[in-house]
């Protein structure tokens, strides 16, 4: 609103006779956002100190019918209220806040989690039993599992049905057995 009423009356005294309102409502559209920022850029710092002096001030301007000496205690009080008020917001924010960590904090935590480490040994992308399953196979004849970190790279798709099988039921659209769901993959 300030920086409207400023550069209206800006754009007003500049213009020339008979555009006048023109000058003054260009004037505010070209240049009011500017010195709205650059004002909001000044104030939005977060500090305990904008409160003390808002309080300080309010308390005086609401004191000034009441003469000089009024304002000035009444500015004091404000001032002083509002640093009370900024100061128990600070104690219990730091009070509230976790520890700082320490560098043997730090140093733990890089020894938990290595992220330079391959993520086949555990650390980096993969929490640790995670990481075995994406190992290479090993040679072994033994069967897989996820405990020692191999895997089993043989995929079959589908079998041929044993005696137990009842391929007669309904229960697979081409009575196939097994997983497949479009029958048996062999032509009769």
């Amino acid at each position: 609103i300030g920086s409207a009423v400023w550069n209206g009356v800006k754009g007003s005294w500049i213009s020339p006779r008979g555009s006048k309102l023109q000058g003054s409502m260009t004037a505010m559209a070209a240049r009011s956002p500017v010195l709205g920022g650059q004002f909001a850029d000044g104030v939005a710092s977060e500090d305990p100190w904008n409160s003390i002096v808002s309080g300080a001030a309010t308390g005086g301007i609401l004191a000034a019918r009441a003469g000089p000496r009024a304002v000035a205690s009444a500015a004091v009080v404000g001032g002083v209220l509002l640093a009370l008020i900024e100061g128990m917001g600070i104690m219990i924010s730091k009070a509230m806040a976790p520890p700082v960590p320490t560098a043997e904090d730090y140093a733990n935590a890089m020894k938990q989690n290595d992220p330079t480490a391959p993520p086949t040994t555990g650390g980096g992308l993969y929490p640790a039993g995670v990481a075995g399953m994406f190992a290479p196979p090993t040679s072994s004849s033994s069967p897989s599992s996820f405990e020692n970190g191999t895997t089993d790279t043989t995929t079959t798709f589908s079998r041929e049905p044993t005696q137990g099988d009842d391929t007669s039921s309904g229960s697979s659209s081409g009575g196939g057995g097994g997983w497949w769901p479009f029958g048996s993959q062999t032509q009769k």
